[in-house]
């Protein structure tokens, strides 16, 4: 994702990629493309600014085998490499400091494309030093496994270089543009362009961000760890994502909700080890999952819905305005509206406030109630979403609406709930809602 300052905002490049292509045609797409053997050459691994073992800390780091250090900084040689030959754009200068020659460079370039040369070779002819230090990897993707093709990808932010522009040559590209994220979003929803679900996520993800300062500083990946599942009743299981939105060390609470027919609330982590979880939890159930649902739209409660859905033939369903997000057919909700699948009721509760399309939903039959241990009458448990319980810990999330969200926590507070289950963090007592007067004060904390 390279990024600018625009007039009204930072702005991203998209690439428009043609109807012809096998994967993603017609699609507006980040610059990318396959790592290759050729980028771990120890000649370019010397020429890099950070080391191997930095490359895999800057990446979350991974407790498995899969991503060594050396692999690692292949990733980040391979984005400056495919940035380089796709767009024009080099992050590299003379490792003797200085600007690089810019009719050698696009000489270079040329060379590359043609696949007569290596970024090694070109890396020593021209004495570069690879600017890795100048890559903010955020998210980690991979298709889902029912596509014909599949691919497990990185995603990096990087900042446009001064006095660089991008240029495209090859037939990969067909037309480029500068956007804010915020109008690519609305372009999408528009029918004005395609946006595959990780592009989108990542769009929203960048689309409250002033600087690239802050994408290193908040959207950073960290340690990921592998679900957890906590069955919370014969009702309700909690299985507690570590790679919400993508991004490695971000945790969200999932729902399942149901006996036999599940209903899904919530699948933030778009990775094949939180689908396979939400899966094994259905089966343990001798159970299905009848639809997926959404208390809000941010990525790290969203990111995994659509492949999800994509996976199990199945729409997506959101709150009010939710569908922006969204490439695929999704459903849109209102107040008051039960969910038409599952064998245990969810109830949609409008919740405005950390965001328009935010909804809360009662679990149980409408009016279901009982008495607390303090003599009180108590109604349904509540999934709440963001309303209390804290938010993503690797977002940038946008200004809240803070008189609607204490007029809904208020309205929640009133419904007595048994237990309240948060979006982030252990299940609640009723007097987390009561307790709650008023939001936090700024959105991201």
């Amino acid at each position: 994702m390279l990024i600018r300052p625009g007039p009204h905002g930072l702005e991203v490049l998209l690439t428009h990629r043609p109807a012809s292509m096998a994967f993603a045609g017609d699609m507006h797409v980040f610059p990318g493309g396959a790592v290759d053997p050729a980028d771990a050459d120890p000649r370019l691994v010397v020429r890099s600014v950070i080391a191997p073992g930095e490359a895999l800390v800057r990446l979350g780091g991974d407790p498995s085998d899969r991503l060594s250090p050396e692999r690692a900084l292949a990733l980040h040689i391979a984005a400056i490499r495919e940035l380089f030959e796709e767009a024009g754009v080099p992050l590299a200068d003379r490792s003797t400091g200085g600007p690089t020659d810019s009719d050698r460079l696009a000489a270079a370039r040329a060379a590359l494309l043609r696949g007569e040369t290596t970024l090694a070779d070109v890396a020593e002819s021209l004495d570069l030093r690879l600017r890795t230090d100048l890559l903010a990897p955020i998210s980690h993707w991979t298709t889902p496994p029912i596509m014909p093709r599949r691919f497990d990808t990185r995603f990096f932010v990087a900042e446009l270089p001064p006095g660089a522009k991008p240029t495209f040559t090859t037939d990969e590209v067909i037309a480029s543009r500068w956007l804010r994220p915020a109008a690519a979003l609305d372009a999408m929803a528009a029918g004005e362009i395609g946006l595959w679900p990780p592009t989108s996520a990542t769009l929203q993800q960048l689309e409250h961000v002033r600087s690239f300062g802050e994408v290193r500083e908040r959207l950073a990946p960290g340690l990921l760890v592998a679900p957890r599942a906590i069955v919370e009743s014969p009702e309700v299981e909690r299985i507690v994502f570590g790679g919400a939105g993508g991004v490695a060390g971000q945790t969200v609470n999932c729902y399942l909700v149901g006996r036999r027919e599940l209903v899904v609330v919530d699948p933030g982590d778009p990775s094949d080890e939180a689908a396979d979880a939400i899966l094994a939890a259905a089966e343990r159930r001798g159970g299905r999952v009848a639809a997926i649902t959404l208390t809000h739209v941010d990525p790290d409660h969203a990111a995994g819905a659509e492949p999800l859905a994509l996976r199990l033939g199945l729409r997506v369903i959101v709150g009010p305005g939710g569908g922006r997000a969204f490439m695929g057919e999704v459903e849109e909700v209102s107040d008051g509206q039960r969910i038409a699948a599952g064998d245990v009721e969810l109830t949609v509760v409008a919740t405005p406030g950390p965001r328009p399309d935010h909804v809360a939903y009662l679990i149980g039959a409408a009016g279901e109630s009982d008495l607390g241990a303090d003599g009180s009458e108590h109604g349904a448990d509540v999934l709440i979403g963001d309303l209390v319980g804290g938010s993503g810990s690797r977002s940038i999330l946008g200004p809240p609406n803070e008189a609607a969200w204490e007029r809904s926590v208020a309205r929640l507070a009133a419904l007595h709930p048994r237990r309240v289950f948060p979006g982030h963090g252990e299940p609640l007592g009723p007097e987390a809602l009561s307790a709650a007067a008023r939001p936090p004060g700024s959105a991201g904390s």
